[in-house]
Formats: structure tokens, sequence, C-alpha cells
């Protein structure tokens, strides 16, 4: 079987898959306790992320902005940012400021880390750490601006100083764009395993909450600064994504002499296993009999479904990493990833797309830097009985009549799916019975003794019925 690789190649995207660069730093910066970001731009680079965000983790976000104008845009914004670190100082002490550029600021030029420098000149009773991520939409998206927080994180906040073979037993654990509720899967994992996580970062409870009265002055959870401090003495590093946090993850193998492992993100058996098995790795600890289960019971769903969903066609859109993870789990089903989009124009992960679809033996196209009209004209030339990525792609999915499997960034028609989990063995398995009843519900009327009884085909009420004076009764 052959995979292909090909490029979307019109100027203008249609209904693009892709959200703007600020959004992935806010995103990752949620996950670090006290922390507030600026976004250094006009009013709309804060309100853009802020909806987005608010609409699929259903939690209030709170971001700064310099809020440039004409004249800014003319003579620069330093005297705005100046105001904006003040403010944020004085009315919130927070552990941490995050200063995002955005198109606007980096545009016209402005130096955003000497301007920091010039503030903390200017008040040295702030000792909080202030970082400054460069985040214009113009390079990379979304995922683009979650890396390069987490590379800032990883040269600017771990201490340097620790005695030789010091370590804290710990290890960072880099989850890269993931749910809180995938979050907490991961947690549970290295629960099991009896193990200690530094998250980075951990927005598990600071964008899925509960309600407290009174309002803390921060939303509870979030790794501090201090355990960011602290982790360049953990005993080594995963990365769980390649795109998102792989490159920190080897800042900390060189700056601090933290070994670094970047897996593909762990959605379905095969992927799931190789975290599992590189936590063993590391720590020498023993698989829990209760992961096995876990396992297990992840190995069966797979056994139990195959009959509905070996030889199905699937279309995927999303971020990198993650489609990287579901076309595991789509093959391990027994299913055909046909179209794997994403708006990344990122080769690298292309060609290695190619050859893990080679490798599991299915044949796809990969489409770099494509837009969801450029998927939809390919399910019209060859279609697919399956739609996976998030909310936007629902318009497809209505116009021809297939199921739309909700996963990613942003899920904003449905409640709850940020609290939802992708990852783990209990999280593929969550999403194996999802896709199967999507499926049912689809393609078929009933389920009569395991066999898809499919619409347009005989129902079990138009059986005719044998009576016991050998009349039929027909329905």
């Amino acid at each position: 079987m052959t995979s292909c690789l090909t490029m979307q190649d019109r100027a203008v995207a249609i209904n693009p898959t892709r959200s703007c660069a600020p959004i992935g730093a806010m995103l990752a910066n949620y996950g670090i306790h006290g922390a507030i970001t600026i976004n250094h731009g006009s009013q709309g680079c804060a309100t853009y992320p802020r909806h987005q965000m608010a609409r699929h983790f259903r939690e209030p976000v709170e971001v700064a902005t310099t809020s440039l104008t004409e004249k800014t845009t003319v003579y620069g914004g330093k005297q705005n940012l100046l105001a904006a670190l003040k403010n944020i100082w004085e009315r919130f002490h927070p552990t941490m400021i995050m200063v995002c550029s955005t198109c606007l600021s980096e545009t016209i030029g402005d130096d955003i880390p000497g301007i920091i420098d010039e503030f903390l000149d200017k008040r040295p009773e702030v000792t909080i750490p202030i970082l400054s991520v460069k985040t214009p939409s113009y390079i990379g998206n979304h995922t683009t601006g979650f890396d390069n927080f987490l590379k800032e994180i990883a040269l600017n906040l771990p201490d340097r100083r620790k005695k030789k073979g010091e370590t804290n037993g710990k290890i960072n654990i880099i989850p890269g764009w993931v749910n809180p509720g995938d979050i907490r899967e991961l947690k549970h994992m290295l629960r099991e395993m009896g193990l200690h996580g530094l998250w980075i970062t951990d927005y598990s409870e600071t964008l899925d909450g509960g309600y407290y009265h009174p309002r803390p002055h921060f939303p509870r959870g979030g790794t501090t600064v201090e355990e960011l401090r602290n982790s360049s003495k953990s005993l080594a590093t995963i990365a769980l994504q390649r795109h998102i946090g792989g490159e920190a993850a080897h800042i900390y193998e060189r700056r601090y002499n933290v070994p670094a492992h970047v897996l593909t993100m762990p959605i379905g058996l095969r992927n799931t296993d190789a975290f599992v098995n590189t936590l063993v790795e590391i720590t020498d600890h023993t698989i829990p009999e209760s992961l096995g289960v876990e396992r297990a019971r992840l190995l069966d769903a797979l056994v139990d479904t195959h009959m509905y969903t070996t030889g199905l066609r699937v279309a995927l859109y999303g971020d990198p990493d993650m489609l990287e993870g579901l076309v595991g789990l789509i093959a391990e089903m027994g299913m055909i990833p046909a179209h794997i989009l994403t708006a990344a124009d990122n080769r690298s992960w292309g060609e290695r797309m190619v050859e893990l679809t080679e490798e599991l033996e299915v044949e796809s196209e990969i489409i770099l830097k494509g837009d969801l009209h450029e998927l939809h004209k390919r399910i019209k030339q060859r279609p697919v009985d399956l739609l996976m990525g998030h909310s936007k792609g629902k318009f497809i999915a209505e116009a021809e009549n297939i199921p739309l499997v909700r996963v990613g960034f942003p899920v904003e028609d449905r409640f709850g799916y940020h609290r939802r989990s992708i990852v783990g063995y209990n999280g593929a398995t969550a999403l194996v019975d999802e896709i199967t009843n999507m499926i049912f519900e689809r393609r078929a009327t009933a389920i009569v003794s395991n066999t898809l009884l499919e619409t347009g085909l005989e129902r079990p009420t138009d059986i005719p019925i044998t009576l016991r004076n050998g009349a039929a009764h027909h329905p």
C-alpha cells in the first residue's frame, strides 16, 4: 500500500482549521498557578482567544491587553506595555507574567524583552519572572504559540544550580495541547504506578475547576513557579507530543542534563504502551495489575467492535500530534484513515505520517496546510464513512450525511468534551465506544445478534411471521 503527501496550493483559506498563535501560549500559561497573560496588541487579539477558550472550556478566561491603537501602531506600544505591567503587578500580584507578542506588535517592531528589562530596572521590588513569548499568527498557528511558550519556560525558569546526582524523584511530563480530562487521566496512570509527575504545565483544574465561594484570587490548581524551578532536578522529561514540547524536552537535556523522551501522543493501544514502557524504563517500577486490567479492557473493546468498524474509511483533521495518535487507534480498529489533513505547514511531520501509514498497512492521503474546504473536496471525490475533528467540521458532516466524532480544539457545540479523555487505555476505550455508537446511529436501524442492519435493508419488523394456522402475517 502506498500513501501520498500533498499540500494545498490555494493562496486563500476557506473554513480554516487553525487558530492564532497567542491562544496556544495563553492556554499553556493557564497551567501555571497565579500566572497572568498580557497580549501586546490590539483588543481583538485578546478578545478572540478569550471567546474561543471560553466556548470550549466553559470557564471565564481572563487575559490583559495593551490595547494598541492607531497612534501606538505608528509610534510604538512601549508606554502601553509599561503601563500594563505596572497595573497587573499592583492590582493582582501574580506569581508570573507572560507577555505575548501579536501580529501588530511584531510588525511595528516593539522590543518586548527590552521593555520588560526597563520595567524591572525601575521596579526592583518586582521579583516574579516576566517572560516574553513570540506569537505572531503569521508564523505557524496555535500549536506554535504553545510550543514557543514551553521553550521559554525551559530556557528561563529551571534552577541551573544543582548538586551532582541530585534529583527530586519526579518525572517532568509535558502533555502538550490536550484537554483537562486528558491530564487527569495521565495523572491517574502515574498514581497507579506510584510515580510523581511534575507537569509542564497543568491546567486540569484551572480550566476545569469547581464552583467556590468565596471565589479564590486565582483559580485553584496549576503547576507552581517553585515546581518549575525545581524541574531541572527531575529524573527525566517525557514530552507526549513531538511538535508541542519536544524541543523543550531537549532543552532540559542539553542545559540541565535531564534525559529527554519524546513520544507520540498516547492515543490507542500501541502509543499508550510506549508511554507506560518509558515510565518503566526511567524508574524501574513494575506495571501494576490495575493498568493491566485497563489495557485488557481496551483490547476487549477493539475485539468486540472490529466487526462493525473494519474496512470503514475515515477523514481526520486537526493538530499534527493529535492526528498522529489518532491514526494509530484508527488502524487498531481496522479502519482506514483515508484523508489526514492539518493546517500546519510541516513537511517533516507529513513524511513521518507517510511512513507511519505504510507501516500500519493503510493507504492514506496526508494533506498539509489544508482547510476544511479542501477536505470537503477530497471527501466528495473519495467518500468516507466517518469524520473526526473539531466542531468546525459539522457542516461537512451534515452535507455528506456522515457522523462526526468530535475531538481536538475547539469543541463548542457540545458540552463537557473538555472533561473527557482520549489518552491512555481508559480514554481510548471511551473513544472506541463513541466511534462505534456513532456508526450504529447513522448507518443502522437496529442491532440483532451482533448483526448490523443497515438503513434501507430488511428490518426485523419486515420479516413475515408464520402464525400457528399456517398463515403468514406481514407487519
